[in-house]
């Protein structure tokens, strides 16, 4: 039996935080022996971010193992603003750490801290000529002496900070370094400004189409450019990864790449709920050639940091890398996160899972309005159809199958009467013999 306050998170697995939080805009940053992630906070049923900012890390040597260090930052500690606080990303620099902050008034300013999880104080604006700047999400980079920030939605803005890490030297700033007009870069919003072996890497939001004028789409794709000078000229390369199909109404996308001992990795989010918010983090391996400076595309997977995922690792629709025919997932007020929107054709899929050969027992917890089958798949194959009786209460449906020895993809489709809302999936687990 499924119990119902069963464990609704395997450590390690996309989305690596608990269900319950959404952090979107990730900016991870390596301090000491820890992966620190730095991002906004969505509420659930909100829409973008909210009015404090949690951080979150994990040992380098077991990224497994998050924790939450609670509440970082809040509008609460801003002087001229009770805005909602936008993308942030921060910064060590002679021995305190800074927090880079945007709010959705448009103005951005910049806090510090003995600890790299806050909580963060002393906030002030960051200014040019004496006026404060106006945009969202910046990012940092200090190299060889200088202190570079990033900025802006359409056209990114670039600038040198003074010592003082609130001012930017006026003669330094550059408008439109990439930019999202006919036939340049794509750039939408979130930019993060990194090193990739000896050069310069812009990592953004991206509504870059591959026909002129190469822009216009949906900025769910983290593309990124490259130069050998700070201030480019930038070189569009490619995507690193695109969160479309995570949720029928996915939006945006927001994160950015670091190397973590000698892997590389891409943090993201993805939407849930039916709506471009409700974001939640997510994180993926990357192939990276540093002597080029080419990041081989990542597919969104179920794995995040977990290597391979085993049958025993499915026990949620929160962890599929995929959702099709108006599927997706939300959450209800007593805590659980079913998937829904489960009409006919419509479900959900994993990455590849590693099966021994032999019998398996596939139990699923459920609620259907109407009389439903979930069929279950892997890879081309279905291996079995589980029916699911009425019932207005959580109920329990399970059938055993036999599987192949090997890493196959893994699918759940519901199928019923035509235009129904059929049935909610709660969770499921299965089990060998």
């Amino acid at each position: 039996m499924i119990s119902s306050a069963f464990q609704n998170q395997v450590p390690g697995m996309n989305p690596f935080l608990p269900f319950s939080v959404y952090v979107p805009d990730g900016e991870p940053k390596v301090f000491g022996d820890r992966v620190y992630l730095y991002g906004s906070y969505d509420l659930f049923g909100g829409g973008y971010c909210c009015k404090g900012y949690h951080a979150f890390s994990a040992p380098v040597a077991d990224l497994t193992q998050w924790t939450d260090h609670g509440e970082s930052f809040s509008t609460a500690r801003v002087p001229w603003s009770n805005a909602d606080l936008y993308a942030p990303d921060a910064l060590y620099y002679n021995g305190r750490y800074y927090l880079f902050f945007c709010l959705s008034d448009g103005t951005e300013g910049v806090a510090e801290s003995d600890s790299p999880a806050g909580p963060f104080g002393n906030a002030r604006p960051v200014t040019c000529g004496g006026e404060p700047i106006k945009g969202i999400d910046p990012s940092v980079l200090a190299h060889d002496g200088k202190v570079y920030y990033t900025w802006g939605q359409f056209r990114m803005k670039m600038g040198e900070l003074n010592d003082d890490l609130c001012t930017l030297k006026p003669e330094t700033v550059r408008d439109g370094v990439i930019t999202n007009a006919d036939g340049a870069e794509g750039f939408h919003e979130g930019s993060s400004l990194r090193r990739l072996g000896d050069r310069f890497c812009l990592v953004y939001a991206s509504e870059y189409m591959p026909d002129f004028p190469n822009r216009g789409g949906r900025p769910t794709k983290l593309d990124y450019a490259l130069a050998d000078a700070p201030y480019g000229p930038y070189t569009r390369m490619g995507t690193v990864i695109d969160n479309e199909g995570c949720d029928p109404a996915s939006w945006n996308n927001h994160g950015s790449v670091i190397k973590i001992g000698g892997d590389w990795y891409v943090f993201y989010h993805a939407s849930s709920n039916n709506t471009a918010f409700s974001r939640r983090a997510r994180v993926e391996k990357l192939a990276v050639d540093e002597k080029t400076g080419v990041i081989h595309t990542a597919a969104p997977t179920s794995n995040g940091f977990v290597p391979t995922l085993l049958p025993a690792h499915l026990t949620s629709p929160v962890n599929a890398c995929r959702f099709f025919g108006g599927a997706y997932v939300t959450q209800t007020p007593e805590g659980r996160f079913p998937a829904v929107g489960l009409k006919n054709g419509a479900g959900f899929a994993f990455s590849p899972v590693a099966f021994e050969a032999g019998q398996y027992t596939f139990t699923v917890r459920y609620r259907a309005a109407a009389p439903a089958c979930l069929r279950l798949t892997l890879g081309d194959t279905e291996a079995a159809a589980v029916p699911l009786p009425v019932s207005a209460d959580l109920a329990e449906a399970r059938v055993s199958f036999t599987a192949p020895a090997g890493e196959r993809p893994v699918a759940m489709t519901v199928n019923g009467r035509p235009d129904a809302d059929l049935c909610e999936i709660d969770s499921f687990t299965f089990a060998k013999g």
